[in-house]
């Protein structure tokens, strides 16, 4: 009896550490997920600041304007 009693603490035992195992997988997705959402986001905020800053850059105007006041 005490082999019976053994397996179904041992297949309780796997049982239990595959139910775990699944948990952190799904948590680990998750995160993966998020931070996939907030990669993108943080891309498209560079598009579109590099689009309504062109032109912005200093070095494209140096020079254009001369100021002569004696």
């Amino acid at each position: 009896m005490s082999d019976v009693a053994s397996m179904a603490a041992a297949t309780t035992q796997m049982s239990q550490q595959r139910v775990g195992e699944q948990a952190q997988i799904q948590v680990m997705k998750k995160s993966m997920d998020m931070q996939q959402q907030g990669a993108m986001q943080l891309l498209e905020g560079i598009t579109e600041t590099s689009v309504a800053t062109t032109g912005a850059n200093p070095a494209d105007r140096v020079g254009a304007n001369v100021d002569v006041k004696a």
